[in-house]
């Protein structure tokens, strides 16, 4: 699962050429298509014998590893480098694009969009009966622990005994809530998560709220009442759409806070050359790119300078010996040695005006 893939690792991991191959595929069956890019690539590299070397070497380990018959379903992202005598192979529970990339370090853009997509959140499913606690990491839930509700639903006795029994009911959805709070609290403890919906029983929600401690309040980001009778499949449909909804808020919201410091003059920029060049300082908090963007750079073979523009020659060392690089790519690289986020977003117009990536910094 791609939660459990270290994006800072493979950050870290550089050649001089582009002697890193990197393969995404979303099934089995696109194998096919991938034997087609590959056979362009070589011809692409017939110039460059050092690099088609690197390249027909990298093709024999991932056939190496497909040939024992490991991949059988789902999608996988590989990464491998002869020259460095790295392979890794993951499996990934959501589909992703078909890709085959030869670079200088891994292509790990696919991946960050990934983990930003599908972070970590707890969901809690609650009514009178029974409380579901499980935690949702790669797009899939697991974690689940179950606490008994056992409450009993209004009932008309009349009087001073129906006070009592309301007062009784009442006393016992606190315990029950306040019980299901210590369990997310336990959660917290050992799992990350930045995020927690509940859904269920509109009276039990509304205990449950008033329970969580201030930090668990703060990851608060959905609610919503739900008849849990209606099924599994009806339940989780609701818990992805509410998430889904409340991280396209969380993005115009990070644009927003971005968009203000940028016209106060607070730290912030805006467009790929500053982004590019706070990221190599190390300043960046967190980073929004639109999506779809595609920005080409430069790099040098010889002095692995990074150049937002077309050169013929490197202007640090004057080598002639460059190529293209995905610019997002490599600040993407460059964030996760530092532990920033970021932040891939459906296209934000004003946010394309300005270069379709901006960044909210540290100092």
């Amino acid at each position: 699962m791609f939660d459990e893939i270290d994006l800072k690792k493979l950050a870290k991991l550089t050649s001089h050429d582009r002697a890193f191959l990197s393969i995404y595929l979303s099934s089995p069956e696109s194998l096919e298509i991938i034997e087609r890019r590959i056979d362009n690539i070589r011809k692409l590299f017939k110039e460059n014998k050092d690099e088609s070397k690197h390249f027909e070497e990298n093709i024999k380990l991932v056939k190496d590893y497909l040939d024992k018959d490991l991949y059988q379903s789902g999608s996988l992202c590989i990464f491998c480098c002869w020259l460095l005598d790295y392979f890794e192979a993951y499996p990934l529970n959501v589909t992703v694009e078909n890709i085959i990339w030869v670079d200088s370090s891994p292509y790990i853009r696919p991946l960050a969009e990934l983990k930003d997509e599908y972070e970590n959140f707890a969901v809690v499913v609650a009514d009178n009966e029974i409380a579901k606690i499980f935690l949702v990491t790669s797009a899939k839930a697991d974690s689940e622990e179950k606490i008994k509700g056992n409450i009993k639903n209004r009932v008309k006795v009349g009087g001073w005994s129906q006070q009592r029994y309301e007062r009784r009911r009442d006393k016992k959805i606190q315990y029950y809530s306040r019980e299901i709070v210590d369990r997310l609290i336990e959660l917290e403890k050992k799992e990350e998560f930045r995020r927690i919906i509940l859904v269920g029983s509109k009276k039990i929600l509304t205990e449950i709220r008033s329970a969580l401690t201030n930090q668990l309040t703060q990851k608060l980001v959905g609610e919503k009442a739900l008849d849990l009778r209606k099924g599994e499949n009806y339940i989780n449909k609701e818990i992805f759409d509410l998430f889904f909804i409340e991280e396209r808020k969380s993005e115009k919201k990070l644009w927003e806070e971005i968009k203000n410091h940028y016209l106060r003059g607070e730290p912030a920029v805006v467009g790929v050359d500053d982004v590019l060049f706070s990221s190599k300082m190390g300043r960046v908090e967190k980073v929004i790119v639109n999506r779809d963007v595609e920005i080409n750079g430069i790099r040098c073979r010889d002095c692995e300078g990074l150049f937002n523009r077309e050169l013929d020659k490197c202007p640090d060392c004057g080598s002639t010996s460059l190529f293209k690089v995905d610019l997002i790519n490599e600040i993407v690289e460059l964030l996760s040695t530092t532990k920033a986020e970021v932040d891939f977003v459906d296209e934000i117009e004003e946010l394309k005006d300005v270069g379709d990536i901006a960044a909210l910094l540290r100092y």
